[in-house]
């Protein structure tokens, strides 16, 4: 019932700031994630914990930032923003997965964008399976490259409607 309360208020703080409320989903953690917009094509997550704690815009939320390529049907797909503890939990699968699901529902072409370099053999490991297990070709340059078509196992799994 905590979760489910603090969800709420949440919700209403996020509306209150002027973005819109995406989609809510439970994560392996039990809590909940609330994925949101500033009305743009970025998303943004914030994490109520099972405890009824949250984490908080400018401070902690997560974020995937995206941006239209001009004169394209398509996204260049900017920077991941997950922090500390929040790293490998889970929390960019469900945001990436809103992001294609988005990019689906709009015919999008494709999502390109650039791996960033960790510094880390490890880190580097866990985004190249990152964005393996996401759709994406990852080039030798670090590019990344998404398409719906190229994508069919991925498709399936997130689906065509809004959540």
């Amino acid at each position: 019932m905590l979760v489910e309360e603090a969800t709420r208020a949440q919700i209403d703080a996020i509306h209150q700031d002027g973005c819109r409320v995406v989609s809510v989903v439970p994560t392996r953690q039990g809590g909940r994630l609330i994925i949101y917009t500033d009305n743009g094509l970025h998303l943004f997550g914030r994490i109520v914990h099972e405890s009824g704690g949250a984490t908080r815009r400018y401070l902690n939320d997560l974020a995937v930032y995206v941006q239209q390529k001009r004169n394209e049907n398509a996204y260049k797909l900017q920077y991941i923003r997950i922090l500390g503890d929040k790293i490998n939990q889970g929390y960019g699968t469900l945001m990436m997965n809103q992001l294609l699901r988005h990019a689906l529902e709009r015919g999008v072409d494709y999502i390109d964008g650039r791996m960033q370099d960790a510094g880390g053999e490890e880190h580097d490991r866990r985004l190249r399976h990152f964005y393996r297990k996401l759709g994406f070709e990852i080039g030798g340059d670090r590019a990344l490259m998404w398409r719906p078509e190229g994508s069919a196992t991925i498709v399936s799994q997130i689906g065509r409607s809004k959540p």
